[in-house]
């Protein structure tokens, strides 16, 4: 008993003198290396045993005479990392081998729902069924995994442009005059076949677009701005007679649709009887007295103030009214359908209208407003016309090469294309006539107009 006694003071005073209260920390001055590092003796010892080698700590426990406190902590944390390894996977067979008995073969599964086993065609059914819910379940995870990371569809937006423009730059490199860059035939058939299905594609998709505008004064407004702009359909009311107008337009194929919106009866807004700019601060400054003009819309006026039984005259500016009568409406073509983590005002063409200012030179009279009005839709009709005729009947048709050595400058050119010496020359020439009859401008105007138009909310919908 003495001699454990005697033992355990000798571990006491050891661990006073080298375990755990040494605070003083060795430098390590020596390189790192991935070699078993032995431990140098005398040295005081570091309080981070953790970051030794297997080597270090196999003979920190193996001699624990030497570092008594170290060891003690070492030999505790292997033991407890060797028992929580082997209740981990101690765990994990118990799991496995319970999920292996619930496990059951897809016949039970069947039998289990209500089948038997002499009904083949069911259990066939019963095993397509759960294949297709199978498939079901991984593709709503991954379309989850998709819309929870947008990142993903803007890589792959990404690829596709990088690899179509690859392509075309292949494709220049081919149609180069460099003999090495020539095209086989199987290459120029490839390329045939691919530039006849895009046109036939780009033909289809234009028709399905221009095929959902050819409604005329149909449809209820708000209800189909609801499916579009939710936050706007609750303003149109059926006093102010909106209308909403649809139009393909944009920058690139295929094309985008865009939508106005149009009131026919006047509305009574803050800018209907008050020409201030609120969106900006007043504008007012003391009269500067240089010689320098007023500028147009700042008036000058003198006032005169008493001081006692004395008369000062003072200048005084007033507000600025150059802003005045000028407002944006901020109802330009808006598109539908907005890119990918792209606001819908991005759009170019929706900016471009948004930020057009209002006709100048506004009249108070209706019926001066009319005859500008009038004035400027001949002004329209005769650039129209002029456009056909310059570019289309009034053309001269062309004539073979090898004729230009045997005619004349003198002769003069042919405006229709009708051969007056073919025996058939009156159909083609009626027909031609039918043709040109029927180029109204103000017929065109109105079918324009009335295309791809809804019907107003003060309409009868029933």
């Amino acid at each position: 008993m003495s001699e454990s006694v005697g033992a355990l003071q000798r571990l006491k005073k050891l661990g006073f003198q080298h375990g755990r209260y040494q605070s003083k920390f060795q430098v390590r001055y020596e390189p790192k290396t991935l070699a078993t590092k032995r431990i140098r003796r005398g040295a005081p010892w570091e309080s981070t045993f953790l970051r030794k080698s297997k080597g270090e700590k196999r003979e920190i426990i193996s001699r624990p005479w030497e570092y008594p406190m170290a060891a003690q902590n070492l030999s505790v944390i292997l033991i407890q990392k060797r028992v929580r390894g082997m209740l981990c996977r101690g765990r994990q067979q118990v799991t496995m081998s319970r999920n292996a008995a619930r496990a059951r073969s897809p016949m039970q599964q069947f039998v289990a729902k209500g089948g038997s086993f002499s009904d083949e065609r069911g259990f066939r059914i019963f095993v397509v069924t759960k294949l297709q819910a199978w498939f079901r379940m991984q593709r709503l995870r991954w379309r989850g995994t998709l819309e929870r990371y947008p990142l993903y569809h803007i890589a792959a937006l990404q690829i596709q442009y990088a690899w179509k423009t690859h392509c075309q730059h292949k494709l220049y490199q081919r149609q180069s005059g460099d003999p090495d860059s020539a095209m086989t035939r199987v290459d120029c058939a490839a390329l045939c076949i691919q530039t006849n299905w895009k046109i036939y594609t780009h033909r289809r998709i234009f028709r399905y677009y221009r095929d959902l505008l050819t409604f005329r004064s149909t449809g209820d407004p708000a209800r189909m701005l609801r499916a579009i702009n939710p936050s706007e359909a609750s303003l149109l009311d059926a006093s102010m007679g909106a209308q909403v107008r649809f139009r393909l337009g944009g920058l690139a194929f295929p094309p985008t649709i865009y939508y106005k919106i149009y009131t026919r009866k006047p509305v009574c807004d803050l800018g209907s009887f008050s020409p201030k700019n609120y969106t900006v601060a007043r504008q007012s400054a003391p009269v500067s007295h240089s010689h320098v003009k007023c500028q147009p819309g700042q008036s000058v006026h003198t006032t005169y103030i008493r001081v006692g039984n004395s008369y000062y005259r003072a200048r005084q500016q007033s507000e600025d009214t150059r802003l005045w009568y000028r407002r944006l409406e901020n109802n330009g073509w808006r598109s539908v359908t907005a890119k990918v983590l792209a606001e819908a005002n991005a759009d170019p063409i929706a900016q471009a209208t948004a930020t057009r200012q209002p006709i100048n030179g506004f009249h108070y009279s209706k019926l001066v407003r009319q005859q500008d009005r009038e004035r400027v839709r001949r002004h329209k009709k005769r650039l129209w016309m002029q456009k056909l005729y310059a570019e289309g009947l009034l053309t001269a048709a062309g004539r073979p090469e090898k004729d230009e050595e045997d005619q004349t400058d003198t002769q003069p050119p042919m405006l229709f294309d009708v051969v007056f010496e073919d025996e058939n020359w009156e159909a083609e020439a009626e027909e031609m006539f039918r043709w040109a009859s029927a180029l109204d401008y103000d017929k065109y105007v109105d079918n324009w107009y009335g295309l791809g138009r809804t019907a107003a909310t003060d309409d009868d919908l029933a």
